[in-house]
């Protein structure tokens, strides 16, 4: 947690006058659960195959680091439906490629494609456990609450399984817009459908390129999460907060009683 005060480059110019917040989704709002392996594990057992955690943890890091660069050598996969789940593909490919090797490639490519498909559902992920608490002071507040988000369009129903269209007013989903951030389109769409200018709306997001700078790009404050707590706040040049109440603190609206552990 940020200790108080904050330095002046970790602090909202005018927080009594923000109007519109929005808000990124994965590893902001929602994550993987109960976890990428477990959800893997299960689609795999129902088709008759067996993995073992132990191989899926330990190929994990590689899955992820081949993720990030392909996402981060294209930043406009995001816009694309078609790209999205084939990078999803490519992902649960090499995470399973290892701890498949007896198994054969077309069991390999089966059990990619269910893990693929398995994560457009909502039931893959949950929210943390400060999402409905801290959106439900904000809305209180009175201000304009919004999604954006790199996703596929079927967002929209992830949206709606986990409750979370009561209180936003709108989802800027970059497979529907055909762009991906940090396209400055995606926040100026959000500020027309919020009818917001942008020195008073506020975005947070888990990606410093992608959600801060691409915020910045529009003149709306990016405000970086970081629910690992891994991030200094002499890392980055924006606020940093670690969980949702922390954003709360930095609007100087008042925290309600935290939740104990992820819903559902």
């Amino acid at each position: 947690m940020l200790s108080s005060p904050r330095p002046a480059y970790q602090q909202l110019a005018q927080p009594q006058a923000v109007r519109a917040v929005f808000f990124d989704v994965g590893f902001t709002l929602l994550a993987p659960h109960p976890s990428v392996p477990e959800v893997v594990m299960n689609v795999c057992a129902r088709r008759g195959v067996v993995l073992e955690r132990a191989c899926l943890d330990a190929q994990l890091p590689q899955a992820e680091a081949l993720f990030a660069q392909l996402t981060h050598t294209d930043l406009h996969i995001w816009g694309d439906e078609r790209a999205i789940a084939g990078i999803w593909r490519t992902y649960f490919t090499e995470l399973l490629r290892p701890c498949l090797i007896a198994a054969g490639e077309d069991v390999l490519r089966a059990c990619a494609d269910d893990a693929q498909r398995a994560f457009d559902e909502a039931s893959a992920y949950a929210l943390y456990p400060d999402v409905h608490a801290t959106l439900a002071a904000l809305k209180a507040r009175e201000l304009t609450l919004g999604v954006i988000s790199d996703w596929g369009v079927n967002l929209a129903m992830i949206l709606r399984h986990h409750d979370l269209t009561q209180y936003s007013d709108f989802a800027v989903i970059s497979a529907a817009l055909r762009r991906a951030k940090p396209d400055p389109e995606l926040f100026r769409t959000a500020l027309q459908r919020a009818d917001a200018i942008p020195d008073y709306a506020i975005h947070v997001g888990d990606s410093y390129v992608r959600d801060v700078l691409g915020a910045r790009s529009v003149g709306v404050t990016g405000v970086m999460i970081d629910r690992t707590s891994l991030t200094r706040p002499t890392d980055v040049d924006c606020p940093l907060i670690y969980d949702l109440y922390d954003l709360l603190d930095l609007l100087e609206i008042a925290r309600p009683a935290a939740a104990s552990s992820l819903v559902e």
